[in-house]
């Protein structure tokens, strides 16, 4: 039994609330994108698994920020709708297909060790075995890029004063090595895992569990390391596909999928709708599917066809270049909204070739701007195997890297941007930008930069993010609605962003959009492309615009309270650190006077001289050896005098003046911490690597800068050195005042302690050299965008009419629809061809379903097969009447020999048989026997084919024979016309073959082509 069950994020929740809408059949026009996130318990063969936590801007991230309210209370007073789950099951592991945040968003707010969870879950660890983390299994690519995508998010909104949800620290334990299981294409995992067990002598051992359910990632395109699995139960070889996102056609980065391999003929199919939603889906559709618009717009449609066309790869490419270079001709920019570790790279590649093609780097700039954009490409760069072959092959022919990128400046802020272009002397750039949605990072400040000017181009490659806000969507934030436009009004004149003014008009909290900006601006489009009008001078959206001002009133009561509750903590552990380096000196001594002995007996004659003397000079000891000195002589040689070395050693982190001493003489000498090891190393005293600075004089002395932001490049060049507004990679001369002692003048600018302040996502920055604490926030602001806004499809995912044939050519017995809307879904049943008002289906003369279910709906599928182990004799089977007549006839029983034939690997018989009631003492088989008297069998033959035979197959055997072909698709049936006499038709529901023309010698060869295809079996 198969139990499908979406958690969140199905297509068809009856409890999502769609604003202005009083249909349930679809969603909203201006929702654009089909891929939501989504999470979906499936249970199969004994074991418990979850497809994906996805989490972005359209669910509702009150849910975890009210979990770490110090108040009950407050917690309860958060309505949550049922669509968004507090908890998530127990389940055997998690499979995570791909590193976008659809998929793995939503793993640091479930499963971070810091989330409140009442099971006490925690993140796996190779020396804990209790109450730990579900693995989770993903391609390396997808760890590693997905990292990458969770830190940009963090950033992204953390910067603007709001709350991810998480933490850095929430990431970096979810993503540790013992909580991920990296698997290889092709590679197979049974479930469920052995777990670890108290072995003897305390050593640990494996506890062997029996296998049951086996587990395949393959290629689906899409992103770097994006796969879907193949779920195979091991008692009868059932197969079951989770493939909720693939690509089929090959990429400059990426290779085709191999969904039409690997998953012909499953037994179940769990899949999402290809192509976008709302008004940009219904652009892609021909007029006849849907006569009633939501409201009341009209799609002006040249002459029955669809407005726009399904997208294809080269010819996006050329279109979008073509745009592209016609707004750098103009002396425009263009900004694409890029997410941080996906498609970038398909746009990366695309971009630096042809920049190198045609030399212009000279002319224009060609920018990548992100936290985390000089950390992905140096994944990136590591990561060829998991790519398409032609960057392997161009890689090992030493032609060069082809994501050294030499046409591409990476930058990682906006500031570092404008020094890239002033150094340019202003030349026309390009610059792919983190932030799909525009509602947050770079892209977002770029908009406000250059939407105002109607040279520039604003252009969207993908639609994922095009989704609606998810607070305002479920109305989270209605009860801080009134207090927030009241404060807005009362600091509206005071309020000010690095600029000096905020960019746009003020709005009313309930006048925001419920959509993203970047949905705004292609959901406007998508209206011209429906209208065949070109689009307004000027678009009016809402965009969230980053405002600073000052901290007061309880707030700020607050703040230093909590400022106080920090510095004592660090108080406290300063301390608790002083006493237990104490306690290592003092253990050192002990150590010391044990071996003192030792010591004295091995001085030799030089101890007994000074004895002698009557010196009362203790003599220092000499640490106790592990070795015996005397297995290293060499007794072939002379033996020479030896001498006392003395044993000097340099503490890593530690004062040089510990050189001058030995490692028993430092101790009590100075501030040396000894432990078992020898001199200790102290952490705090290295330099970070990757930012150059040194993380002691942070976060009070305790080695991380800020919560580990700096360690992960955020306000940082590509370069490593930190940056500010008058150029890259150039350090600020302002003071820096020290805050409770810690913090010293070392050339760290005011930004990159801002960036700090910010990490941990309340939006405060600390007071510095007099300054007030700020509170950074967004300000919901109208702006008006002049810019020429056009989208190119660049998502790399199939659409609706290639997802309608992958499932028609794949042939599932079951199809499970996940994600997207009701329109779409509907489109891969028809695929299936639905007969009568169930969901019955007929394919190749076999029944088939389809469910699209409900978030919180339970699908049971029947999958498995009636297998049996077999043994066929080749004695027939007779009664016992049919016995006595034999022997007194004296006749001899002849056995019978069935026809075989060969079809791929297997070889094939038809046999009328009959099962005897025996069982083979061996191995326990069934035994079946063919039928004495004649063969009760309807048909004396039978053809086999191990594929679906194609028209257009026959179509290249007959022109290779010299004759001609025509091929046509009618209503319900296709047909092959061969000289213009013999035709060939094929029934689409059946999938019969018939061929119909004179006795002629056509007639025999095409005749010959078609039952080429099969093989024929007979009695």
């Amino acid at each position: 039994m198969l139990r499908i069950t979406p958690i969140y994020g199905s297509s068809q929740s009856a409890n999502v609330r769609q604003p202005n809408s009083g249909s349930e059949d679809d969603n909203p026009s201006e929702w654009l994108s089909s891929p939501v996130p989504s999470c979906t318990l499936v249970e199969y063969a004994g074991t418990k698994l979850l497809l994906n936590a996805g989490w972005d801007e359209s669910l509702p991230l009150s849910t975890f920020t009210s979990r770490n309210k110090k108040s009950d209370t407050a917690a309860k007073a958060t309505t949550t709708p049922s669509v968004v789950p507090e908890e998530l099951p127990d389940v055997d592991a998690i499979l995570i297909t791909d590193s976008t945040l659809s998929s793995l968003g939503g793993l640091p707010l479930y499963f971070a060790a810091s989330k409140y969870d009442k099971r006490g879950r925690t993140p796996r660890c190779s020396t804990q075995t209790n109450n730990n983390n579900p693995p989770f299994l993903a391609t390396y690519p997808t760890v590693k890029m997905g990292q990458m995508t969770l830190y940009d998010h963090h950033a992204s909104l953390s910067l603007d004063g709001s709350h991810p949800g998480y933490t850095l620290e929430d990431v970096d334990a979810v993503f540790s090595k013992d909580s991920f299981i990296t698997l290889k294409y092709s590679q197979t995992l049974y479930l469920p895992l052995d777990e670890e067990g108290d072995g003897v002598n305390n050593k640990s051992r494996k506890q062997t569990k029996k296998k049951l359910l086996s587990i395949t990632p393959q290629l689906s395109g899409h992103v770097v390391g994006g796969c879907y699995y193949v779920l195979q139960r091991l008692a009868d070889d059932t197969s079951v596909i989770l493939a909720p996102t693939y690509h089929h056609a090959k990429e400059k980065h990426l290779a085709g999928c191999t969904l039409h391999k690997f998953g012909l003929n499953a037994d179940a199919l769990v899949t999402m709708p290809g192509g976008p939603r709302g008004l940009l889906g219904k652009l892609y559709q021909p007029p006849q599917q849907h006569q009633n618009i939501r409201g009341g717009i009209t799609i002006q449609y040249n002459k029955g066809k669809p407005i726009l066309s399904p997208p294809m790869g080269n010819r996006s490419e050329a279109e979008f270049i073509e745009s592209i270079m016609a707004t750098l001709r103009r002396d425009g920019n263009v900004l694409l909204p890029v997410d941080a570790s996906g498609r970038v790279l398909e746009l990366l590649l695309i971009l630096d070739r042809h920049w190198e093609r045609q030399r212009l780097s000279g002319a224009y700039n060609l920018c990548w701007v992100g936290a985390m954009a000089y950390n992905t490409i140096e994944f990136a760069r590591s990561q060829l195997e998991w790519m398409a072959e032609p960057l392997g092959a161009q890689f090992d022919s030493q032609r060069g890297h082809p994501y050294a990128l030499k046409s591409v400046r990476i930058c990682s802020s906006v500031a570092e941007l404008e020094g890239v272009i002033s150094a340019s002397n202003g030349n026309p750039t390009v610059v792919l930008a983190s932030g799909t949605s525009l509602d947050h990072g770079p892209a977002r400040d770029l908009l406000l930069k250059w939407g105002e000017n109607p040279d520039n181009l604003i252009l969207l490659t993908d639609s994922t993010r095009c989704v609606p806000r998810g607070d305002v969507w479920f109305g989270h934030d209605g009860e801080n609605a009134e207090k927030g436009a009241k404060e807005e009004r009362r600091q509206e004149e005071k309020e000010t962003d690095e600029d000096g003014k905020l960019a746009g008009t003020a709005i009313a909290a309930s006048d925001v959009s419920a959509y993203t900006t970047a949905s705004q601006l292609l959901y406007q489009w998508c209206l011209a492309k429906a209208g065949g009008e070109e689009m307004a001078d000027e678009v009016a959206i809402d965009v969230n615009v980053p405002h600073r001002a000052a901290l007061a009133g309880a707030e700020l009561k607050e703040f230093l309270a909590d400022e106080e509750a920090e510095r004592v903590k660090i108080q406290a552990e300063a301390e608790k650190k002083a006493m237990m380096q104490e306690i290592e000196e003092a253990k050192g001594r002990l150590r010391l006077g044990e071996d003192d002995t030792a010591g004295l007996k091995s001085s030799g004659a030089a101890d007994g001289a000074s004895k002698g003397t009557g010196c009362s000079a203790v003599t220092r000891p000499k640490k106790k050896s592990r070795f015996d000195q005397n297995l290293f002589i060499k007794f072939s040689k002379p033996v020479h005098m030896t001498f006392d070395v003395r044993e000097e050693a340099v503490g890593i982190g530690q004062p040089d003046s510990v050189a001058k001493y030995g490692i028993g003489e430092s101790v009590g000498r100075s501030n040396i911490v000894e432990d078992d090891y020898g001199i200790s190393v102290k952490a705090e005293s290295f330099v970070d690597i990757v930012t150059g600075v040194d993380p002691s004089k942070f976060a009070g002395g305790s080695g991380r800068i800020g919560e580990e932001v700096m360690r992960r490049g955020l306000g940082f060049g590509a370069d490593g050195r930190p940056i500010t507004a008058s150029g890259p990679g150039r350090t600020g001369d302002g003071e820096h005042a020290n805050v409770d002692g810690m913090e010293e003048d070392l050339g760290i600018n005011d930004k990159m302690l801002e960036v700090a302040d910010l990490s941990n996502g309340k939006g405060i920055i600390k007071g510095r050299n007099g300054r007030p604490p700020i509170k950074v926030s967004t300000a919901p602001r109208r702006l008006e965008v002049l810019a020429e806004i056009s989208y190119i499809p660049l998502e790399g995912r199939v659409d609706a009419r290639a997802a309608r044939q992958s499932v028609r050519a794949l042939q599932p017995r079951h199809l499970v629809v996940i994600g997207g809307p009701k329109s779409n879904a509907k489109l891969l049943t028809d695929a299936l061809q639905i007969t009568g008002a169930s969901n019955a289906m007929t394919i190749g003369g076999g029944d088939a379903e389809t469910f699209v279910p409900h978030d919180g709906e339970t699908v049971q599928l029947t999958v498995g097969h009636a297998a049996y182990s077999c043994r066929l004799v080749d004695t027939p089977h007779m009664s016992q009447t049919e016995k006595d007549a034999m022997e007194e006839s004296g006749k001899e029983v002849e056995p019978v020999e069935p026809y075989e034939a060969k079809i791929g690997e297997c070889t094939v018989s038809l046999v009328d048989f009959v099962a005897t009631g025996k069982k083979w003492a061996v191995d326990g088989s069934v035994v079946l026997a063919p039928r004495l008297q004649k063969s009760s069998m309807n048909q004396s033959s039978l053809m086999l084919s191990t594929r679906e035979v194609l028209l257009t197959d026959l179509r290249a055997e007959v022109t290779a024979l010299g004759m001609k072909a025509e091929y046509a698709a009618l209503s319900g049936h296709s047909q092959l016309i061969v000289n213009g006499k013999i035709y060939v038709r094929k029934d689409n529901t059946t999938g019969k073959l018939d061929i119909e023309g004179p006795l002629c010698e056509d007639f025999y060869n095409v005749r010959s082509v078609v039952t080429g295809q099969f093989v024929t079996l007979t009695t």
